[in-house]
């Protein structure tokens, strides 16, 4: 079974918070005033965001980051479970919860990324917009009767008959053809996806903050390769 304080979304998440709040401690508040600056420009100025809302959207997105993770966890645990991960009644109350919450997730991260100027993000949005569980948020959950399919609008449902205690479902099109789906599987592709860009905030919000601070950098990395697992060594 999955804890949730040991998936690297969640600790790549708190590496974050870390880095973030020792930047943020060293932040001299009586200069601040003497200086008549306030927080979030001086905050601006320390992890290079483009305006003085940065830091507002950084702590919403490490937020959600969090709470979408809880929602993750618990759906893949249920995997695990004796009894019936999907019960009459609760279909599409778990199946439209874990979609949302991994589209939000990795909505979040988009912006974590876009805050930290990791650069490339058209990119990073397509990758994860070419993901099955994204097309499966975007049809089931959000846009069933009004899908836009490169500006033609079509329509999507899930076939009631397929959805089973495995995780697999069939989605019929506006053509009434049928493709089945895995959740975990889509999930799992995301987590991939999701963790390699966690990883990438984290280089760049290190670059960010100690861009000459070599010592402190490498013991920044070498928490990091610790998430990341034994012989799976990350390079600035």
């Amino acid at each position: 079974m999955l804890t949730y304080d040991n998936t690297r979304i969640r600790l790549y998440e708190n590496f974050i918070r870390e880095v973030v709040n020792g930047v943020v401690a060293r932040i001299d508040r009586d200069k601040l005033s003497k200086e008549n600056k306030i927080f979030l420009s001086k905050a601006r100025e320390r992890f290079c965001f483009d305006d003085d809302k940065g830091w507002k959207f950084l702590t919403s997105c490490l937020d959600v980051i969090g709470d979408s993770q809880f929602a993750i966890v618990a759906f893949l645990n249920r995997k695990n479970e004796n009894g019936r991960l999907f019960i009459t009644g609760e279909h599409y109350l778990i199946i439209y919860g874990i979609v949302t919450a991994v589209y939000i997730q990795q909505q979040s991260i988009v912006k974590l990324a876009d805050l930290f100027k990791v650069g490339q993000i058209e990119a990073l949005k397509s990758s994860f917009k070419s993901l099955d569980i994204t097309f499966l948020r975007h049809c089931i959950s959000a846009h069933p009767i009004n899908y836009d399919n490169r500006g033609q609008k079509e329509s999507y449902k899930i076939d009631r008959n397929s959805v089973n205690d495995k995780g697999r479902l069939s989605v019929i099109d506006h053509s009434n053809n049928a493709k089945e789906y895995d959740i975990f599987l889509s999930i799992d592709d995301y987590i991939t996806r999701a963790e390699d860009c966690m990883e990438t905030i984290s280089l760049k919000l290190i670059s960010n903050c100690y861009g000459t601070a070599h010592k402190k950098k490498k013991e920044l990395i070498e928490e990091l390769n610790k998430i990341k697992g034994e012989g799976q060594q990350i390079h600035l």
